[in-house]
C-alpha cells in the first residue's frame, strides 16, 4: 500500500478529511441549536445533514482511491492501480454530486422560511428543481451510460456507450456552471430579502454577510467547472482530476457553512449569557405584536361581530425567525370601533404587523 500512496494523494487525504471535520463541527452545533435551543427542526436542518452524510463517504471514496494511486500520474501506476483508483475516485464523485444538490436546496428552504414576496419565492423553487434534476442526471448517467459499467473507470475494455465522454463531459460542465449561479443567486438574495424586514440593522447585515459566504462556493465552483474538462483526460485521469476533486469538496463545506452560520445565532447569544429577542428596527414590516390578547367583540343590537388578533409574544429579533417555519404576513395598522346603545364608544389600536404560525 505503501508504494501506491504517493504524488498528491496525501494532499488529497489531509485537505478532505480536514475539510469533513470543520463541516461535520458546523453542522453539529446547527442541530444542537435547533433542536435543543430553539425546540425546533425543519426540512433544511435534514437537508444539510444528509449532505454531510454524503461528504463523509466522498472523502473515504477518496483516500481509498488515494491509497491505490489517485494523486499520481498514471505512468507509474499498473493497469490494476489505475482501475482501482479511478473507480473509487468516481464512485465518490456521485456522492459529491448529490450532495451539492442537497446543499443548496437547504439554503434555498431556509430563505423560503423568511421571504414574504412572491418572485423571491419562485427563485428559490426554481433553483431546487433546476440544480437537483441536473445533479441527478449527471450523477445518473455516470453509471448507466455504458454496457458493461465498468467501462467508466476502465476504458480499454469493450463497451457500448450511448454517451461518449465528451458529451459527458459537457454535461459535468452543465451541473458546474448550474451550481455557479446557483451560489451566486443564493448568496446575494439574503440582502433583498432581510433588508426591508422589521430587525435590528446590525443583525440583518450580520445574517446576508454570513450568506454571502456562498460567494466562496461560488468560486469554488468556477474553479471546478474548469477542472472538469479533465474528465476527457483518460491518459492521466488519476493526476488531472485531483483538481475537480479537491475544488468539489471545498464547494461542498463552503455550502455547508453557509446554510449553518446564520442558523448559530441563538447559540452564540446563549453562550455569551444574552437574548437575541430585544430592540428592532421600526421601519419594515414586522414580525409579533406586543399584546397578545385577540379583541372579540360580541353583536349587540345589530352590531356585527368583529375578531381582530392583535399579536403575540414579543419576538421580533431574528431568532424568532430563524427558528420557526412560518410565512411572514404583513398587515396595516388596524383601528377598530364599536359600541351599543348606552354604552360610549370604545377603539383599540395594532401598530404592528404579525406573522402566522405555519409550524
Amino acid at each position: 500500500m505503501a508504494n501506491k500512496l504517493g504524488g498528491l494523494g496525501p494532499t488529497v487525504i489531509a485537505v478532505m478529511w480536514t475539510e469533513t471535520a470543520l463541516a461535520l463541527i458546523f453542522v453539529l452545533m446547527r442541530l444542537w441549536t435547533r433542536i435543543r435551543i430553539n425546540r425546533v427542526a425543519g426540512w433544511d436542518d435534514y437537508l444539510i445533514s444528509f449532505s454531510w452524510l454524503l461528504l463523509m463517504p466522498y472523502t473515504a471514496a477518496c483516500t481509498a482511491a488515494a491509497l491505490e494511486g489517485f494523486g499520481r500520474h498514471g505512468a507509474t501506476l499498473t493497469s490494476e492501480q489505475f482501475v482501482a483508483a479511478t473507480r473509487a475516485e468516481i464512485i465518490g464523485q456521485t456522492f459529491c454530486i448529490i450532495g451539492i444538490a442537497a446543499s443548496k436546496a437547504s439554503v434555498a428552504i431556509f430563505l423560503l422560511r423568511i421571504t414574504i414576496v412572491k418572485w423571491h419565492r419562485w427563485i428559490l423553487y426554481f433553483v431546487m428543481l433546476a440544480v437537483s434534476v441536473i445533479c441527478f442526471f449527471c450523477a445518473l448517467f455516470d453509471f448507466v451510460r455504458c454496457d458493461p459499467v465498468a467501462h467508466v473507470w476502465n476504458p480499454p475494455l469493450p463497451a457500448k456507450c450511448f454517451i461518449s465522454d465528451e458529451d459527458f463531459a459537457s454535461l459535468s460542465i452543465t451541473v458546474g456552471v448550474a451550481s455557479t449561479i446557483a451560489d451566486f443567486i443564493l448568496a446575494t438574495l439574503p440582502w433583498a430579502i432581510l433588508w426591508n424586514l422589521q430587525m435590528k440593522r446590525r443583525e440583518k447585515i450580520l445574517i446576508a454577510s454570513s450568506m454571502s459566504l456562498g460567494f466562496l462556493a461560488m468560486i469554488c465552483g468556477i474553479f471546478r467547472a474548469i477542472s472538469l474538462t479533465a474528465l476527457n483526460a483518460r491518459s492521466d485521469y488519476s493526476y488531472d482530476t485531483v483538481g475537480l476533486i479537491l475544488w468539489s469538496s471545498t464547494e461542498l463545506m463552503l455550502t455547508i457553512l453557509t446554510a449553518t452560520i446564520p442558523t448559530l445565532r441563538p447559540l452564540y447569544n446563549k453562550l455569551r449569557g444574552v437574548s437575541s429577542r430585544g430592540e428592532y428596527d421600526e421601519s419594515g414590516p414586522g414580525y409579533e405584536l406586543k399584546d397578545s390578547a385577540p379583541i372579540k367583540l360580541r353583536p349587540k343590537e345589530g352590531n356585527s361581530m368583529v375578531t381582530t388578533a392583535v399579536g403575540g409574544n414579543d419576538n421580533t429579533s431574528e431568532e424568532f425567525i430563524l427558528e420557526r417555519g412560518n410565512d411572514i404576513v404583513c398587515t396595516e395598522t388596524v383601528t377598530v370601533e364599536y359600541g351599543y346603545k348606552g354604552a360610549k364608544s370604545v377603539s383599540r389600536s395594532a401598530s404592528r404587523a404579525s406573522p402566522q404560525d405555519m409550524a
